[in-house]
């Protein structure tokens, strides 16, 4: 975007702010200062889906298409998502991913979670396992439930939030009932989503993480799995499906996106985009390892060469270290599913079968993606012998650099000096004369991201540092002020791991 460019945008936001719309453009800058950088929030190689959603009034998320001063997108308004359903159901994986993939689109969306409520609570009564049977447990049940729905409140009237997503079971019509007049008083759309898992092996894979959670950090697994077992049966007799009879808006989410059944969602395209979204979610298993080519003789954008001797090596120790992780993993998955296996011997779950054959690798256990340049597909070739399927995808192809590229930066800042000025005021968004910015090149790549999100297997992604870079800022929840400052090198195998709460990075050295 040039200077004249932004001007002009200011003069029509201000005449249509004069004009009194409802959604009115941006009428200040859309960068902060040169100089002014976010700092990484990740903490413990952990993403930031459950950061604030902004630390500055006027950041733009990575895949946001535009903004406007009222901070809600697509004319959508506010809309709260309620999910339902019994534990071990994936609900907090659904909340953590529709606020992951959102909050990419520059949708202000933050989770709140009433078992986070519950822990962070120093006075929790010793009855809060019992699932608050007692009089005095649904008191603090009452009160609990309260501060929750006074925070989404506040996030809505003082946040400039678009989309709350509660989470918790709100397995009862009279909860359900309360939350759609509560909210819809206060102009907030109401959007129910349950989530139904009759599929016993992806039941087992719930009360596997379930467990692992802090609630039983000092229990032995048996006992784990038997009171987390209780708890579902107990909910259960507690549990009314729901039906058009309730007059509220819902989806209904099966075994995880097996089936998904709407009833009466006319909210607009931004609840069709989510809609959409979860079509395409998947439970994964396995992992997304990022990882550069190999070297050629020229790394120069205009040129397209093969490997040379360096890079042809490289590809050979990248092929090796990511098998050898890969099986690693899968005997990790076999060991705990094995250990489960042996501990709910006295319940009615059991561990998922094939996950024994995780250590044995096969053509079906790892995809590789590459870009469509000789030598971006060319580091895949050991992969290949090994059979493997190697898939070329135009869509991870580099960030056009225009007319500033294989330049390096002292020439662009002698010959180009005005656009170098506003090239740092804002990497993120800034293009050169025919080029890409990081925007252009997030937007394009959004069916990838939709692609990667239905996988179940370990998925290798061998393409440039622009192109991991953002791949990478949409998995691990990065602001556009850090995408453009990830450091991708060829001496590191970046693997990112899927939980229920997070997302968690590893870096495995490449011994070259």
């Amino acid at each position: 975007m040039t200077s004249s460019n932004t001007a002009m945008d200011n003069q029509d936001a201000k005449q249509s702010k004069e004009n009194n719309t409802n959604y009115m453009a941006r009428t200040t800058k859309r960068w902060v200062e040169p100089g002014i950088r976010l700092s990484p929030k990740h903490s413990n190689n952990g993403d930031a889906v459950h950061e604030p959603v902004f630390d500055v009034e006027d950041f733009i998320s990575p895949g946001q298409l535009y903004s406007t001063e009222s901070g809600c997108l697509f004319h959508a308004g506010r809309i709260l998502i309620v999910l339902v359903g019994l534990p071990a159901t994936s609900k907090t994986l659904l909340s953590v991913a529709i606020t992951r993939y959102t909050r990419w689109l520059g949708v202000r969306t933050e989770s709140f979670h009433l078992s986070k409520y519950t822990k962070t609570n120093t006075n929790i009564p010793s009855f809060l396992s019992d699932e608050f049977s007692t009089v005095e447990g649904a008191e603090f049940k009452k009160e609990i439930i309260n501060k929750v729905t006074n925070d989404m409140i506040k996030f809505f009237d003082n946040g400039k939030g678009q989309i709350a997503i509660y989470d918790a079971l709100n397995i009862r019509k009279s909860e359900r009932a309360d939350i759609k007049k509560t909210f819809e008083n206060n102009n907030v759309k109401v959007l129910f989503v349950e989530s139904i898992v009759t599929d016993p092996n992806l039941m087992t894979k719930n009360i596997e993480l379930a467990i692992q959670s802090e609630d039983y950090k000092n229990w032995g697994k048996h006992e784990a799995i038997k009171d987390y077992t209780r708890r579902i049966t107990d909910n259960e007799s507690l549990y009314e499906r729901m039906s058009p009879i309730e007059g509220v808006s819902y989806i209904k989410y099966l075994n995880f996106g097996e089936r998904i059944i709407m009833n009466n969602t006319n909210y607009g395209y931004l609840v069709n985009k989510i809609v959409f979204f979860l079509m395409n979610l998947s439970n994964k298993q396995g992992c997304i390892y990022l990882s550069r080519c190999g070297r050629s003789d020229s790394d120069k954008y205009t040129d397209d060469e093969v490997l040379n001797e360096e890079g042809l090596k490289f590809s050979e120790i990248l092929t090796k270290t990511v098998i050898a992780r890969v099986k690693e993993k899968g005997l990790e998955r076999k060991k705990k599913a094995m250990e489960f296996n042996k501990n709910s011997k006295d319940t009615s779950v059991t561990a998922d079968p094939s996950v024994n054959n995780d250590d044995n690798l096969n053509s079906d256990s790892l995809v590789v993606w590459t870009a469509e340049r000789k030598r971006t597909y060319d580091t895949a070739k050991f992969f290949k012998e090994h059979g493997f399927d190697v898939r070329k995808r135009s869509q991870l192809k580099q960030l056009h650099p225009g007319v500033v590229a294989d330049m390096t930066m002292d020439e662009i800042k002698e010959k180009y000096p005005n656009e170098v000025e506003e090239y740092e005021r804002d990497p993120y968004h800034y293009r050169f004369s025919r080029a890409e910015s990081y925007h252009d090149l997030a937007v394009r790549m959004e069916p990838l991201l939709l692609e990667l999100e239905h996988m179940h297997n370990d998925i290798l992604i061998i393409a440039h540092e622009s192109t991991l870079r953002v791949l990478y800022g949409y998995f691990m929840a990065c602001t556009s002020l850090e995408v453009p400052t990830l450091d991708f090198t060829r001496h590191q195998l970046v693997e990112i791991s899927f939980n229920p709460f997070n997302n968690v990075v590893t870096r495995i050295p490449i011994d070259i």
